[in-house]
């Protein structure tokens, strides 16, 4: 069984690689919306998987550099190309120079992984990363959707059926997944409300200005909904 929230080549095959142009330029265009040319050009890409984003961000004219620790990941990142620069780096010892960016993007639920501290620790490394007016968007799970959608479910993907057992305690989302061949994997986040959120962003010097789901601006958080958008300004 893989380590709690280490991605394996299973959940990049399965999850990862199928995620279609359509999905990735819907979220992309929340963050040109969020962070427009010319003024938000230096962009952060934290924990950048295959670097989807960073390669449409920066066919947009970004200059975008994507931090992955998974070494097969970030290596089909940089065989893929298309412009961003890539480091290989675990989010927890690497250090972003003072103010070198406009904005920082967290995408695809890849915050909250860790305890209390280290999350706000994870979240006050880049707001010190970003320059005075910057700005950090994350795209969160939503804590109101999984108290209410918890359990067992069978995924029907491209390359076969997975289960997957969700549960929610202490605040915290917890994913067992199983897939065709008896491999298993788990994933832990901390979950944010509204409120949490913006005592956590104010903590690091931080103020939420936009919070919404489905990738739109106008679309408040809705429990029906799995996902939702922070936008924090330095």
């Amino acid at each position: 069984m893989a380590e709690p929230n280490s991605y394996s080549s299973h959940w990049f095959e399965f999850f990862h690689a199928p995620i279609g142009h359509d999905r990735t330029a819907r979220e992309v265009e929340l963050i040109c919306s969020d962070a427009p040319l010319p003024e938000f050009r230096k962009v952060l890409d934290l924990c950048c998987g295959m670097g989807r984003h960073a390669r449409a961000l920066a066919e947009r004219g970004y200059s975008v550099t994507g931090i992955e620790r998974d070494v097969l990941a970030i290596g089909k990142a940089r065989e893929l190309g298309g412009g961003p620069d890539y480091v290989q780096a675990d989010v927890r010892s690497y250090r972003p120079n003072n103010s070198a960016s406009d904005v920082v993007i967290i995408m695809s639920q890849s915050f909250g992984y860790f305890d209390n501290e280290t999350n706000r620790e994870l979240l006050g490394r880049p707001a010190g990363g970003i320059r005075k007016g910057g700005r950090i968007i994350l795209d969160l799970w939503n804590p109101d959707f999984f108290v209410s959608n918890q359990g067992e479910r069978t995924l029907e993907t491209p390359s076969g059926v997975v289960r997957e057992t969700k549960r929610v305690e202490g605040g915290r989302l917890g994913v067992h997944l199983n897939y065709p061949d008896g491999a298993e994997e788990d994933f832990e986040w901390q979950l944010f409300t509204l409120a949490e959120m913006q005592a956590l962003a104010e903590s690091v010097g931080l103020t939420p200005i936009i919070v919404c789901t489905d990738f739109k601006q106008s679309t408040a958080p809705q429990a029906d909904n799995p996902r939702i958008q922070f936008v924090l300004e330095r």
